[in-house]
Parts: C-alpha cells; structure tokens; sequence
C-alpha cells in the first residue's frame, strides 16, 4: 500500500470528483447563474470545513460526513480485489491519517 502513495492520490481525486459534485448538487451546465450557484456552495462548504459535517447545512456531526463513507467505498471496498478488502485489518479501525487524506483530498481538489 505505501508504495503506490501517489497513485492513491491520484486515483482518490478522479473519484472524489465525481462523487462530490453529485453529493452536494453541483450544476454541472456553464451557465453564469449555475456558476455562481456552484461558487458559492463552495464557499459555503469550504467555511468551517462544513463539507466534513454529515449536517453540513447545521454543522452536525463532525467526520460522519456520507460523503466520506461513499469515499472509503468507493477508493477501498468497491470489489474483491480492492485494498481495503484484501487488507482489512489496515482499515478496522479506520486510519486517521485516511480520513485526513479524504478530508485533504475532497478541501483541496474536488471543491
């Protein structure tokens, strides 16, 4: 696992992407109300690190985020040949320095 660290990375952000902007309802069209609309979701979001938050609206519920859990499968679980599944002992409990690395990952790459 610790060799393909940047890999992880990469891999992480391309998936983070997607998932974040279906999570949070970003407008995907170039229109200038759908931009500022996703702006300001952003800044929202990016305030407090509210996108953490599984009530990011109120500020509840601080790394319960869905978003992190869809993460974890989605970069770990996802099929029987995935880390987390052949190495699930690296991932019970959860790593802090994983869930830092989503956190990093979705506050400086995908919103």
């Amino acid at each position: 696992i610790l060799k393909r660290t940047s890999h992880v990375r990469g891999e992480l952000k391309t998936k983070l992407r997607s998932l974040v902007g279906s999570f949070f309802g970003f407008h995907t069209h170039n229109s200038r109300d759908g931009m500022k609309r996703n702006r300001n979701l952003v800044e929202s979001l990016k305030e407090g690190s509210r996108f953490a938050y599984k009530d990011f609206e109120n500020k509840r519920g601080i790394y319960k985020s869905d978003l992190l859990q869809l993460a974890v499968y989605d970069m770990w679980f996802a099929n029987r040949n995935d880390e987390g599944v052949l190495y699930h002992e690296y991932f019970n409990p959860m790593p802090i320095e994983t869930i830092a690395l989503l956190l990093a990952a979705v506050s400086l790459h995908s919103i």
